[in-house]
């Protein structure tokens, strides 16, 4: 079994509970592991598919509202459509796969480094409502091709090793 997440609201360790109690007008989210806050009303969590690791820390309706609409307004279109902003000339769909993998490693990289957090921190499913805010603005009218660009000049990319060794 995992640790136990900790509410954000009131620094409760969650229960591990399942969607027969979250979603009782879903039959198929029945047998689904969820960690929910004992004391705050409506914070929980999932976890992710096949065990009991969530996916981040409980969530209240609000915050869970805010973590989606950061994701379908801002991150997710920056990667999913990656392989149609830039010259990428995709062969096929595991050619568009991996174009959509690096480009959302990339978003995420681009969005700790505007935030002041590590990548491994940078994940909505940890984000409070102001740190969704806060995303939110850090990638407001930004476009995969200026992050394609920022990462390119990342210590350690193709494009940065190429212009150390032609220097």
């Amino acid at each position: 079994m995992s640790n136990a997440p900790i509410c954000p609201a009131c620094d409760t360790p969650a229960r591990l509970t399942d969607g027969r109690e979250i979603y009782p007008h879903r039959p198929d989210l029945a047998d689904k592991p969820i960690w929910a806050c004992a004391i705050c009303e409506d914070t929980y969590v999932g976890c992710h598919p096949g065990t009991e690791n969530p996916l981040g820390t409980p969530a209240d309706a609000g915050l869970r509202e805010a973590r989606m609409l950061l994701h379908r307004n801002r991150i997710d279109p920056l990667w999913k459509t990656a392989d149609r902003t830039v010259d990428y000339r995709p062969k096929g769909d595991e050619d568009r796969k991996f174009i959509r993998k690096v480009a959302r490693s990339r978003v995420y990289g681009f969005l700790a480094e505007r935030m002041g957090l590590t990548r491994d921190t940078c994940h909505t499913g940890m984000f409070t409502l102001e740190q969704c805010r806060e995303a939110y603005r850090a990638l407001n009218r930004v476009t995969y091709p200026e992050i394609r660009a920022w990462a390119q000049t990342r210590p350690g990319s193709r494009s940065a090793k190429k212009a150390r060794a032609a220097a």
